[in-house]
């Protein structure tokens, strides 16, 4: 069977934009790490159907039930454990939930890397592109349900002399940020907050950037005050990496397993949709909404939305 590549050219028609907006630096990780893959075909196909479809009807999580916050609590306070017993390991928060080692969701089709870290470095590809295209000329980002603070060293590392705020709905996060902050002298600061139920008396730094990745699908649709919140602070830009089922076709199989997967687990829905009403109303501007076709074996969860309040 013939191994493929993912070339510059595959990952600028995923992020939706042009060969030369490609920078010198993400062109540098795309040839240092190894992309190489090859499609799940036949009846190796049919069966990881047959297994997906099995694990959804045995899936009994539910998103945002009261015991999950005890499981975030828990899980980011291991964590911080690692990063402890690691000696300051960056590598060691890495979310649990990007699995090595598992096929993959790429451009319609099954694919097993050759790279068990497949996932996260194209993640880090998309990542390095992202933030140096639109964060460069913010002063301040707030990360909502920044977790491990993944994106927060990444940016940190790109942007020592910003500001950076990493916010959270279980302690373990927040005192987690604040270690990493502490052990790296970084100008990163963690916070306690609830996006369903946002503290108003948070106020964003003038001309920051709100940024969220994979948080907002957590909220099980339930986005409207930290909507409202945002817009009430007037971000100079705001910026979503979330599974947006809107975008599946459902006459797709592959897209009808991730439909069934997000509205097995209960996963946020409406956001997109709730946006271009607001663009429609005239009290937002919808820059950008792009599906990458990439993600994990149940979903896409890396679709880029990316907005701005207007001016009033």
């Amino acid at each position: 069977m013939s191994t493929l590549t993912v070339s510059v050219e595959d990952f600028a028609r995923s992020f939706g934009t042009t060969l030369d907006d490609i920078s010198i630096e993400c062109r540098d990780l795309i040839a240092r790490i190894d992309f190489t893959y090859r499609v799940i075909e036949g009846l190796e196909r049919d069966q990881l159907i047959l297994t997906i479809l099995k694990r959804i009807d045995a899936d009994q999580q539910k998103i945002a039930a009261d015991e999950r916050q005890e499981i975030w609590n828990k899980g980011w306070a291991e964590n911080l454990q690692s990063f402890v017993d690691s000696g300051f390991n960056l590598d060691s928060l890495t979310p649990k939930f990007i699995r090595p080692g598992q096929p993959i969701r790429f451009n319609g089709r099954f694919i097993m890397p050759t790279n068990p870290n497949f996932e996260r470095d194209y993640f880090i590809v998309f990542r390095t592109w992202l933030f140096r295209k639109y964060f460069a000329d913010v002063e301040s980002i707030y990360d909502f349900g920044c977790g491990s603070g993944f994106n927060l060293i990444a940016l940190a590392q790109m942007y020592p002399k910003k500001k950076l705020h990493g916010l959270d709905f279980v302690p373990s996060s927040r005192d987690l940020i604040n270690k990493i902050a502490e052990t790296y002298g970084w100008n990163m600061h963690g916070h306690l907050f609830n996006m369903v139920t946002p503290d108003e008396i948070l106020r964003l730094d003038t001309g920051a950037a709100a940024f969220t990745s994979g948080s907002i699908e957590q909220l099980a649709s339930r986005f409207e005050a930290f909507l409202q919140f945002i817009l009430m602070n007037k971000p100079a830009l705001c910026i979503h990496i979330e599974p947006t089922i809107e975008l599946y076709n459902a006459s797709n199989l592959l897209d009808y397993l991730a439909i069934k997967f997000h509205t097995k687990r209960g996963y946020s829905q409406g956001l997109l949709p709730r946006l271009q009403v607001l663009t429609a109303q005239k009290k937002i501007e919808l820059l950008k909404a792009k599906r990458l076709f990439f993600g994990s074996l149940f979903m896409e969860g890396f679709t880029l939305i990316i907005w701005r309040p207007r001016a009033r």
